[in-house]
This record gives C-alpha cells, structure tokens and sequence, in this order.
C-alpha cells in the first residue's frame, strides 16, 4: 500500500501551527510592552521631558530608535523614550522595525550606537521539524535563548545580556566575530531548511506586536525559554574549530567615550573641529569601480533566497565607500526587484519594494567600514582580495613598474642573484639547476625521476635560471595544444 504523502502547510497554516505547539509545549507567551521593558528596564533610556528635541541630548542616557517603513509613507524614524510609548502606538502596524541598541542622538548611525542589550539571531527556513529541533538543541549544543519570538517565516532568537554591553568600534568588531561563529553553530542542518545569513549586532527585527510579513492578524509573537546571558557564557559555545576562535580578545571595561572637558584637554584640536564647529569625521573613498563591479555581481544571478535584503543593504554599502550618490543607488537597487522577486521560492517569501527601503536604510545611517569578508558573509559569495586596488591592470603594472625603477636607482633592488652564485640557503634549487644544464631538453616527470625531488619543488625553482636547447617539434606541438585548451575555456 502506498502511503500519502503529507500536504505541506501553506504558511499561515504553519504560523498558526507554531503557535499551537508553542502553547501545547507551555511557554509563556510575553506580551510587546513586557517583552521591551526586559529588554529595557525602567531607567534605561532618557524622559522624554528631559530630552532636549532641538539639541539631541539629554541626562546623559541613550535612546532607542524604531524605523517604520512604508512604500506611500517612505521611511519614519521615531526615539523611544523611557515610557516606551512609542512602542505601544507601533503595536499592530507593519514593517515596525527596531535593534537592542540603545543610540545618542537621533541617528542609527554605527557611531552613535552605544549600549547592546541582546544578541539576536534570525532562523529561517523553520517548518515544524525545525522548530522543535531548535528548542530541543538549546538543552545543551546550541545556547538557550532568554527569548525566542516568532517572525512570521521564521524565529529571532533574543540573548538578554545581564548587564548591556558598552559599544565602540573595537568591541563592535569582536561582537560580530562572535555573532559570526555563533550563527554557524545555530543555523545548522536540523535548524533550518536554507543557508546560513550572517548579520551584524546592529541588525534591526521586526518588533514583537507589529505586523509580521503575513498581515496584521499575524503578529509577530514572543515566548520566554531561558534566562538573562553574558558574553562569557556565549563564548562557551562558540565553535571550537573555527579560525576565529583564537582572535577573542573582548573588553568589556572599554569605556563608552572620553568625557568632553577630559578630551578637550588631551585634543583640542579635534575638540574644536568636531565639537564646536560640528565637522564630520574625514574619510577616504574608493574609486567607483568597486561599487560597479559589486552590482554587476548581484545582477548576475549569484544571490539566492535569504541574501536578496543583505545584497541591497551591501550595495549601499558600497555606495558609501565610493561616493555613490543616494539617487544612483535607488535607482540600481530598484533595478533588482523583478529579478529578485523571480526567485521566490514555493515558501513564498517574497522580495518587496518594502525590503528595498528597509535595506537602502544603511546609506543614511553611515556604515561604510563594513570589511570585505564581512560583507561576503552576508550576501553568502566568495570576496576574492583584488589586489589591484581597482585599478586598472594598465595602471597596475605602471605603478609597480615605476616603483620598481625607483627602488633599482635607491640601490634596494637587483635583478636576482648575481650570476654564477649558488643559491645556499635552498640547495635542491642547485640540483635542479645542475640537472638542467645536463639535461637541456629533460622534462619536470624526468628530474624528478632522477632526483627524487618533490614536484612542487621542482616546478618552483624549474625557471629561476635560463638554460639555452634547441626545442623539439614534439614539445612546441603541446605547447599549442595548451594554448589552444586554454583560450577555449576564455571564450566559454
């Protein structure tokens, strides 16, 4: 008899499954404004009566900062104060979407970031199985979420802190080697059904109560698994065999800032410019080669379902590292949305223009020093180095060749070693050499044979010296052939 084949639930018939289970499993389900007040206890954030509107400051305490986007509406950015009552007037609308940072001053700038309250993972490609894997796993291989909300699609997985995290640049940049290991651990083959998505501490989430990517009458909902963290237990399970592993060195004394009349004293300088004239930090840009070459990338169909958001929000990345204005940038990132939205899967998580918005946020708020590799992970591609710097291969060997030729006249360059000299210091370079001059027309197989030599030795030093044969017909033949070979895998 042949069995039937299981129907697959539509996605509402598996958010509503969830909730079930969640239930059936007893876990408590939080309410949003008691879910945000233990992320954010009272005292957290400044009063609003306190806060200085015009001037962006306060007692000296941050803010959080929640961003609605809309397509007719565009993108609305509100502070949430310590009553937190902004949330409460968000509750029941869409694409509500907020960080566990607390931020001085109105921007969500990587700068103003100063206090992290939790570490969030996002888990997608979750059917039933997934869900239970996930909780099952934090008994002990994974570590137990202090809250695990659903999305919609998906989970976000909240990590409480005990106490926050003081943030600066140094510290961000450990958390995201941290959050980067940790995903790879989470984000398994029994959690999820898709690829890994790496994303920084920074990254904003659906708030608990708005509208998940389903509708309003799918909110996004919270459940209460494990208790407050800290960075120390985190690292306990960060995977072992991971190169990352050895580059921990997180100080979480790291003070927030230097107070002001401390640092007017150290840098005057600085002060004045920054301070009380109000100047941006200066900084370089890169040619806008990159920033082409970046969306000549995401045009040519390398992203998958999961990476189409982070391929925008890395696009306007790099349209910051290039100077791209923001016109430009909309208008290539719109480009993407019928493509992208081809690639909706049976899921039907679908691309809108609200994701474009949502991601193209990062141009206004100023992460350009996002690192290659970082960016890589995000979008899920190799990040080869060019080593060119975008240069031009022209302008590359022009540059080296002159450098060259100025070293050459400086005296700090030859051209190899002087001839007739012995190389001491690698003497199976001297063999090969001798039994080359013996064997003018000898081959790389035949001096192994007769050295014994490894070959990868052998190809090494084979051209570090010149030795004069006539060439047979056989070997100029094969060298054609080759030649051949190659330049049809060129033209394919």
């Amino acid at each position: 008899m042949i069995e039937k084949k299981e129907k697959k639930l539509t996605e509402k018939q598996l958010y509503n499954a969830k909730v079930k289970w969640f239930k059936e499993h007893e876990y408590e389900e939080v309410k949003p404004l008691e879910f945000y007040r233990d992320l954010f206890p009272i005292g957290t954030f400044e009063k609003e009566k306190d806060y200085d509107l015009e001037h962006n400051t306060g007692k000296g305490k941050p803010n959080g900062i929640m961003v609605r986007l809309n397509v007719k509406e565009g993108r609305k950015q509100r502070l949430i104060f310590d009553d937190l009552e902004t949330i409460e007037y968000e509750i029941g609308n869409e694409n509500v979407i907020l960080s566990p940072i607390g931020y001085f001053g109105r921007s969500r700038k990587n700068e103003n970031a100063k206090l992290l309250y939790a570490m969030v993972f996002d888990l997608d490609g979750q059917e039933m199985e997934q869900l239970r894997d996930t909780l099952h796993q934090m008994k002990k291989f994974i570590p137990k979420a202090t809250y695990v909300v659903l999305s919609g699609h998906g989970l976000h997985l909240y990590y409480v802190f005990k106490e926050p995290i003081r943030l600066n640049q140094h510290v961000v940049r450990e958390l995201n080697k941290l959050k980067t290991g940790l995903t790879k651990r989470i984000w398994n083959s029994y959690t999820s059904l898709v690829d890994p998505q790496f994303q920084p501490i920074a990254q904003g989430f659906r708030m608990v109560g708005s509208a998940s990517k389903l509708g309003k009458r799918y909110p996004v909902r919270a459940y209460r698994v494990g208790e407050r963290t800290t960075i120390k237990e985190l690292i306990s399970y960060f995977p072992k065999d991971l190169k990352e592993w050895n580059e921990y060195r997180i100080n979480l004394d790291y003070a927030i800032t230097t107070p002001k009349e401390e640092a007017k004293e150290l840098w005057p300088d600085w002060y004045h410019r920054r301070i009380e004239l109000g100047q941006k930090p200066n900084r370089w840009y890169v040619k806008r080669a990159l920033y082409d070459w970046w969306l000549k990338r995401l045009r040519g169909g390398e992203i998958k379902v999961g990476h189409r958001y982070f391929a925008i929000m890395t696009l306007g990345i790099y349209a910051m590292k290039c100077d791209i204005s923001f016109e430009e940038l909309e208008k290539d990132a719109y480009s993407l949305l019928v493509p992208y939205e081809k690639l909706t899967d049976d899921d039907g998580n679908h691309f809108t223009e609200d994701d474009i918005k949502t991601a193209l946020k990062v141009y206004h708020e100023g992460a350009c020093n996002y690192p290659r590799d970082m960016i890589g992970k995000f979008v899920g591609l190799d990040m080869p180095i060019n080593k060119r710097n975008y240069r031009t291969q022209e302008e590359h060997l022009k540059l080296a060749r002159g450098i060259k030729g100025l070293k050459k006249q400086m005296g700090e360059v030859s051209e190899g070693r002087p001839k007739g000299s012995k190389n001491k210091d690698y003497p199976k370079a001297e063999i090969i050499k001798k039994w080359r001059a013996d064997n003018p027309t000898g081959t790389k197989a035949e001096c192994n044979r007769a050295t014994k030599i490894d070959p990868k030795t052998i190809r090494k030093w084979w051209n570090s010296v010149e030795i004069a044969y006539e060439s047979r017909p056989e070997q100029e033949l094969k060298v054609a052939e080759d030649i051949s070979k190659y330049s049809e895998k060129e033209i394919r």
